[in-house]
Formats: C-alpha cells, sequence, structure tokens
C-alpha cells in the first residue's frame, strides 16, 4: 500500500480552538497531523528525537531540547515520528494578553538554542506537569506563560508577521462551513449569508487557506465521514454516511476523499495507525 499523503490544503481545526483551558502535556508524535490551522498559539518542547514539519509551506526539523512554535492560524502538517516532546496550547483569549507587546510581530517558529531552552524553559515545563493543577487556576497558569514567554522573547526577539487580512471574516466563514457542511454550500449562498460580494470572497478564500470553497467544504465533510465512521464502528454502510455528510453523490465522495487521503475508504480505515483529527 502506498504511503498516505495527506491533503495539502489546511482545514480549520475547531476542536483546539474550543479548549478554554492552557494545554500541557507530554505527547509521543507517533501519529500524522494532517494540515490544518488553529486560533490558538501552540508550541512543543522537543524532549528526544526529531520532528520534522511543514509551517506555512516552509520545511523544518527539530531535535532535542529545541523548541517550534507555530503562530495563530498558520497552516502546519507533521507525519509520524519517533519524537517525544511536551506540547503546549494557548487559548486565543489567554493569548491576547500579549497582543500589546507583539503589535503584528510574533515570536520565531525556530527557537534552536538547546542549552538556553533546557536551562531556562524546561524547568519552568517541568514545574507545571509536576502538578497539573497548577494550569487549572488562571492566575497561576497565567503567571507560567509570562515567565515562559518573557524568558523567549528575550532570548529570540520578535520577528515581523503579517498574517492574513481580514482574520475574524475568514474565521466566521470556516465556523460556517463547519456547522452547516451537510447542507448544500454554494458561493452565492456564502455571499448572501456573509453580504460579500461572491468573487472577492472566493478570491479571499482562496488567498487564505490555498483551496477553492468547493474543496474545502468536501475536505470537512471527509472529515466529519471520518469521525461519524469511528464513532458509529463501521455500523452503517459508507453510502449512508457520505450522504449525511453532504455529499450529492457516491462519485463526488470518493472522489474527495481520495484528495485528501490519496487512498479509498477501505485502505484508510485498514491503516494500524490512527490519523489524528
Amino acid at each position: 500500500m502506498p504511503k498516505r499523503k495527506a491533503s495539502s490544503n489546511g482545514y480549520y481545526e475547531l476542536k483546539s480552538d474550543l479548549y478554554s483551558d492552557i494545554k500541557l502535556e507530554r505527547r509521543r508524535l507517533d501519529y500524522d497531523m494532517p494540515m490544518h490551522f488553529h486560533r490558538n498559539l501552540e508550541f512543543q518542547y522537543i524532549e528526544s528525537g526529531e520532528y520534522r514539519t511543514v509551517i506555512d509551506g516552509t520545511e523544518y526539523a527539530f531535535g532535542k531540547d529545541e523548541i517550534v512554535f507555530i503562530p495563530y492560524c498558520l497552516q502546519h502538517k507533521a507525519e509520524a515520528s519517533e519524537a517525544e516532546s511536551i506540547l503546549v496550547i494557548l487559548p486565543y483569549a489567554v493569548s491576547q494578553d500579549f497582543a500589546p507587546f507583539f503589535k503584528h510581530k510574533t515570536l520565531n517558529i525556530e527557537m534552536k538554542d538547546a542549552e538556553f531552552n533546557r536551562k531556562n524553559i524546561l524547568p519552568v515545563l517541568e514545574l507545571i506537569l509536576s502538578n497539573p493543577s497548577h494550569i487549572r487556576n488562571p492566575l497561576v497558569a497565567k503567571g507560567y506563560i509570562n515567565v515562559i514567554f518573557g524568558l523567549l522573547a528575550h532570548r529570540y526577539g520578535y520577528v515581523k508577521y503579517e498574517n492574513f487580512s481580514n482574520q475574524n471574516f475568514i474565521l466566521e466563514l470556516i465556523m460556517f462551513i463547519e456547522e452547516h457542511s451537510s447542507e448544500d454550500l454554494t458561493l452565492d449562498r456564502l455571499a448572501e449569508q456573509f453580504g460579500y460580494n461572491k468573487f472577492y470572497l472566493s478570491r479571499i478564500f482562496n488567498k487564505t487557506l490555498g483551496a477553492s470553497l468547493t474543496d474545502y467544504v468536501n475536505q470537512v465533510r471527509v472529515q466529519k465521514f471520518v469521525k461519524m465512521y469511528r464513532d458509529r464502528g463501521g455500523a452503517d454502510s459508507i453510502a449512508e454516511l457520505a450522504f449525511a455528510c453532504g455529499f450529492e453523490s457516491i462519485p463526488s465522495f470518493y472522489r474527495a476523499f481520495n484528495r485528501v487521503f490519496s487512498m479509498t475508504p477501505k485502505e484508510y480505515f485498514e491503516l494500524e495507525k490512527e490519523i489524528f483529527w
């Protein structure tokens, strides 16, 4: 069987943006992460192994005691590896505390001073992990994050970051698609829903996500199909679930599924490794 190739068009990971608390945990990175993006800030402290990822179209590799920082709304993906990391996800509401300091700038994606990271950042992460209840207290959690971000900013500085325009509108549009993906979502309907010229909306959507509206809607539907199929233990037929997710025909479903995963549903569900969503 050929190696699975995920779509190059990123999907909006709504699940991550539903976190209201800071998420911090040790994680073995032995799962495939398809291209996606979210508003929450994310960084990973690599404890062992090599972690290879693609962020905003650029390939990166990180080793022991190096940190990868992912600014909000940048598309990124990674294939399974033997790397071990400490994952930190910072909710959008919390990250806004830093907005006055960033002012259209962000931390570097690559933070590779291993000695500095090991001596200054790792002890703070270890302290939090030693008592996870710390980050359930908003004041304590923000205190830790302030220390981490202050140290990182002091050591690595900021870089100019021109994020995509109309960010809030795009996120509203994506969430609407998420909620109504089983319906007939045409460009005309979305343009009317949001009060935009359909050609302008299409251009902004393509520029932001690197995908056509049709391709993105079908990708969301495929994602929901996979979840429903797993949740129901394969009890429902593929056709039933495909129609329930908004596909109008079985051929269009198979074309969309192959576009996302470069394989058939049967091949996908025979994989030993579950792809992370």
